[in-house]
């Protein structure tokens, strides 16, 4: 009985323990917790934080019976509706992965591969059809002073019942207004609700990270394979192009892009993943310049498999948890620099919210400073990207060789 927990332990693959040691700290799993609560708010804050109510009834008239309407659900964005297919396909998932946890261990992987494919084919089907065919509704009713005067009914809010872009009148004199009842993180400078527009600030902030790091990854995994397994002319032209892209400033290729095209927030995500790529490719490429040499890879080559699945199914897994270490730090830096351009004025559009849009609103220190403005946004900012930080620095303790015979 006293053997078992090393013959456990002595079972598992690289992989279990890598996430194992990964995930011992419990200020990684803190960490976890917190990016999770994020990613989960950038989903579902519509029904979070919202002027419009997810249903009510409008009395009829001239007779005719009252109408219940669910005005929340009808005016949800393409990207509402985009967001909430990719979760919904992502929870199919996770219930898979649940449900064949008791299968044999070659079994398991071959069914949890096909979800995986499957899903994710289905999810881009449906979120081109969406894009393409769904049609954003502009919805400019005031439906708290509706239900105040009695013209709907039964209308039931979301928790927060403030939109991001919904601003206090004039009239009411709530223009930087310090927190309160009504507005429990205070106002900002055109009356809106500061609550609502942190919550609103989540999904730039996830969607800046992912996005420019999943385009990051896909251009330097793919160059940095083909550098990295057939080196000579092909390592020589893709270290060169690695140099001409790092040579490019992104900030000032950012400001460019601004400046013809606007503040388009999907464009700074494109560039930003597009000038990212380098240090993947050039980790990648060092990971394949040593594996290409091991038996099993000339076992391939001799048995005939294909060039690709050489490529991306038995060299790539094994070469690719040093690249997954600078991605948390890639997610960390597009965070951070989406912030900076937003705080300077040549981030997101106005009134979409920002982290970085939400501290230039605060005012000038020297002048008229709004520390409600600042203080929320700006502690958010911080712990988003300490946390990208902290996991990737366990990350990189737990595939350090030495910790692994020690673990």
């Amino acid at each position: 009985m006293p053997d078992m927990p090393v013959l456990l332990r002595s079972e598992r693959t690289l992989t279990q323990q890598i996430v194992a040691r990964v995930f011992r700290p419990l200020l990684v799993k803190v960490c976890t917790g917190y990016l999770v609560l994020l990613c989960l708010i950038a989903i579902f804050v519509p029904f979070i934080a919202n002027g419009v109510p997810y249903t009510m009834v409008i009395p009829g008239s001239s007779g005719q019976p009252a109408v219940r309407m669910f005005p929340l659900f009808r005016d949800l964005a393409s990207v509402d509706l985009i967001l909430l297919v990719v979760a919904g396909a992502f929870l199919i998932y996770l219930i898979a992965h649940f449900c064949t946890r008791k299968e044999k261990a070659l079994a398991r992987v071959r069914h949890r591969r096909t979800w995986f494919l499957w899903l994710t084919a289905a999810a881009t089907v449906a979120s081109i059809l969406i894009a393409i065919f769904h049609q954003n509704r502009l919805d400019a009713l005031d439906y708290r002073d509706m239900a105040s005067a009695g013209q709907v009914s039964d209308a039931i809010f979301a928790p927060i019942r403030w939109g991001y872009a919904d601003q206090e009148p004039l009239s009411a004199n709530l223009i930087n207004q310090m927190p309160d009842s009504r507005h429990v993180l205070g106002t900002d400078t055109a009356g809106r609700d500061i609550l609502s527009r942190l919550l609103w600030s989540t999904r730039i902030a996830m969607g800046v990270g992912f996005v420019s790091q999943i385009i990051a990854l896909t251009i330097g995994v793919l160059v940095g394979a083909l550098a990295g397994y057939f080196g000579g002319i092909v390592d020589i032209l893709g270290m060169r192009l690695v140099e001409i892209v790092e040579s490019v400033p992104t900030f000032f290729l950012i400001l460019t892009f601004v400046a013809i095209y606007g503040r388009d927030i999907f464009i700074i995500m494109v560039i930003i993943g597009v000038v990212g790529w380098t240090g993947y490719t050039r980790l990648l490429r060092g990971e394949f310049l040593r594996i290409r040499q091991i038996d099993y890879v000339t076992a391939a080559r001799a048995g005939g498999i294909p060039l690709w699945r050489i490529l991306f199914k038995h060299i790539l897994p094994n070469g690719l948890t040093p690249v997954l270490v600078s991605a948390s730090f890639g997610f960390a830096g597009a965070v951070s620099l989406e912030s900076m351009l937003s705080y300077l004025g040549v981030g997101v559009a106005p009134p979409t919210p920002s982290w970085g849009d939400m501290l230039n609103s605060a005012g000038n220190p020297a002048v008229v400073f709004h520390w409600w403005e600042a203080l929320f946004p700006g502690f958010l900012l911080f712990l988003t990207i300490l946390a990208f930080i902290y996991i990737g620095e366990s990350l990189r303790d737990a595939i350090d060789p030495t910790s692994l015979e020690r673990g």
